[in-house]
């Protein structure tokens, strides 16, 4: 069982940091106003002020960073500022036993999937797949269904209980039932640590997948690779999040399967099941999914439920 951090309270301070790439300042402060909001008080980590190229500054600087964030007693929970690239360089610095001795709540996603994969597999701590601060909690449109999710997720000491189901728009690929410890995040990100030491261990274990900007033939080639690689049959379920953007451009969707026939070609004759269509990752909703715990996929009813609490 992974060890679960303590659940947020009101007042409690949440720092901000960047382990991936840079926003702008105007998007940080509409981001800290949001979450300042919730209840929280916004603590701003030095990387959230840097930049150097398409990252929010040096990796030294951003590993200081992570390694203040769970260390600082005074700072209870953790958001990324976004994703964008940069988290996978920081993976051969992380001191890890210095993170794992100080667990808290870690929010982000997509090119966060790294840190999610470290924390859990070598942390042994849950992590949340959820909203960062200059993208969800910056949007002006921002929904009061994924400030909610998030809001329940980070300070519920129960099992959260039904995620999503037939009503929230699943589908199934894939009848039957299994139960599993949920792992995985941004499909791109998950197969660029494969061959590496921190490639996802996926052994039993219900795979969560989701992306943005990718064609059919690019998801195609990902889902190709986790399947060569054993990751498909080995795990014990799968669920597919947002993929947004999806439509083929170069092939023209003349010459190009569509996502769906993607999904159909590889997932369904697994024998897991397989559901899809759960609001989590880059979409217009983004639910907050805690990883490391056991969760419940029914395909024949078109549920995802968490089994076990996430928070102490």
């Amino acid at each position: 069982m992974r060890i679960k951090p303590k659940a947020l309270r009101p007042g409690d301070r949440i720092a901000i940091v960047a382990p991936g790439s840079a926003a702008p300042e105007e998007k940080l402060k509409r981001g800290a106003d949001s979450i300042a909001k919730l209840g929280f008080e916004p603590v701003f980590g030095k990387t959230c002020f840097l930049k150097r190229g398409f990252m929010a500054g040096p990796d030294e600087a951003r590993l200081a960073d992570l390694h203040w964030a769970f260390s600082d007693p005074s700072i209870r929970g953790i958001i990324c500022l976004r994703g964008g690239n940069g988290s996978g360089r920081l993976l051969p610095g992380l001191d890890v036993a210095r993170i794992a001795a100080n667990p808290k709540p870690f929010v982000g996603y997509s090119d966060i999937t790294a840190l999610h994969t470290v924390f859990r597999q070598r942390g042994n701590f849950v992590t949340f797949h959820g909203p960062m601060a200059t993208v969800e909690f910056s949007s002006k449109g921002e929904r009061s269904i994924t400030r909610e999710s998030f809001l329940k997720a980070l300070t519920t000491t129960e099992p959260l209980g039904v995620l999503a189901d037939a009503s929230s728009g699943l589908v199934s690929l894939a009848g039957g039932r299994a139960e599993g410890e949920i792992v995985g995040g941004n499909l791109a990100v998950i197969c660029s640590t494969m061959g590496t030491p921190y490639e996802l261990d996926t052994k039993g274990k219900v795979l969560f997948i989701e992306d943005i900007n990718e064609q059919p033939y690019s998801v195609d080639r990902m889902l190709t690779h986790l399947r060569n690689a054993g990751k498909l049959a080995e795990a014990a379920a799968v669920v597919v999040g947002d993929f947004l953007n999806a439509d083929p451009v170069s092939p023209g969707p003349e010459d190009s399967l569509t996502l769906d026939e993607v999904f159909s070609d590889h997932l369904p004759g697994l024998g897991i099941p397989v559901i899809r269509g759960f609001r989590c990752g880059h979409g217009k909703l983004n639910l907050t999914l805690p990883l490391g715990i056991r969760v419940e996929v029914d395909g024949d009813a078109r549920r995802l439920t968490a089994l076990e609490a996430a928070l102490s």
